[in-house]
């Protein structure tokens, strides 16, 4: 008995391992860390603004997560809208993009600077 279950395990084990990293599936928590990463390091909310970036799923759309943005400043009055916009995250290829809610469709790559070397 315990050696089918340790072949079943080590079978399942390198097929999860030849697997590439995104066929796992990306989960909605991964996605909205990712949307937030973006906008660090494109600075969304403005340069040199302390905060935190907050995003909120907001639709339920086949091959995205769909969030809204908001950040949430130190300095901010609290009955502001904190708003930056409406983002989607595909869930295969990890890519994010404005979201246009009145089409419910995405809109341009949401993407950071590239580096500097």
């Amino acid at each position: 008995m315990l050696r089918p279950l340790l072949l079943s395990t080590l079978v399942a084990t390198a097929i999860t391992a030849a697997l590439p990293v995104h066929a796992a599936g990306l989960t909605e928590r991964q996605a909205c860390l990712k949307l937030i990463a973006t906008a660090h390091a494109v600075k969304l909310a403005g340069p040199n603004r302390r905060g935190d970036y907050r995003c909120r799923r907001d639709a339920n759309v086949e091959n995205d997560f769909v969030f809204t943005l908001r950040f949430d400043g130190p300095k901010e009055p609290a009955d502001a809208s904190h708003l930056l916009g409406r983002y989607a995250v595909d869930k295969v290829t990890r890519e994010a993009y404005e979201w246009d809610a009145t089409l419910q469709k995405r809109g341009a790559p949401f993407v950071p600077p590239p580096r500097k070397r």
